[in-house]
């Protein structure tokens, strides 16, 4: 302890802070470090993965589904990897959608009919988003031609694919409309709607009819007088 030097005998006496400790403020309250006023990261935030990695665990997933047939496994390891409307869970979901889409179409029927099982129940359990689902076909459409060198019943497994989730009501057949540049222009997109409306029945809808007009390319218009006759060639 020592004395304020301020002239007068009866100055207030004040506690010298000792080592390691740190001056009150004039509001009596300790002065924060950087440490102090960092706020706490929220679990919630950094608990999601990204989206590239959501692709390559949507893989492993499909494949110990495909080998223990394990549908309720399966169904809560894409929920917990999705995690529909949080943060990014679209992006999320196309990246599942697109890698899972593109290992079965390498694969058996029957592969993908299993894989449509899982997305379907994920449709209707509100665990992925329509938006999740239109996002993740652009790479298979767009790659479709060349995977159909190695795969000829690509175009047949991903039309199958197409027709679920419009039959589900999370996509509009309309999405091929948005479909990459390259599909529509050289991937025959015309004829590949045309495939989807069958696999659906649905060659009379009147709405589906008109997309399959928007896609057909000159070439197409000078081979087939309209959409019908267009499906009625494939």
């Amino acid at each position: 302890m020592k004395k304020v030097p301020s002239g007068s005998s009866f100055a207030p006496l004040v506690e010298t802070p000792g080592p390691g400790q740190q001056q009150n403020t004039s509001s009596g309250r300790k002065e924060k470090g950087p440490a102090a006023e960092a706020a706490p990261s929220s679990p919630e935030a950094t608990a999601f993965k990204t989206p590239d990695e959501c692709g390559d665990k949507s893989k492993n997933i499909l494949k110990e589904y495909f080998v223990g047939g394990d549908a309720d496994d399966a169904i809560l390891s894409f929920d917990e990897l999705i995690v529909a409307g949080k943060d990014g869970s679209v992006d999320r979901g196309a990246k599942t959608v697109e890698s899972a889409v593109l290992l079965v179409l390498e694969m058996k029927k029957d592969d993908v009919e299993k894989a449509l099982a899982i997305f379907s129940r994920l449709i209707d359990e509100k665990k992925i988003e329509g938006e999740s689902l239109s996002k993740g076909l652009n790479d298979p459409l767009e790659f479709l031609s060349d995977i159909a060198i190695d795969a000829p019943l690509a175009s047949d497994h991903l039309a199958s694919i197409v027709s679920a989730f419009v039959k589900s009501g999370a996509i509009s057949l309309d999405f091929l409309l948005s479909a990459p540049d390259y599909f529509r222009t050289d991937g025959k997109a015309a004829q590949f709607a045309a495939k989807v409306l069958k696999k659906m029945e649905a060659e009379d809808d009147a709405a589906s009819l008109e997309v399959v007009e928007k896609l057909m390319t000159c070439d197409d218009k000078e081979a087939h007088p309209s959409a019908k006759d267009l499906i009625a060639s494939c």
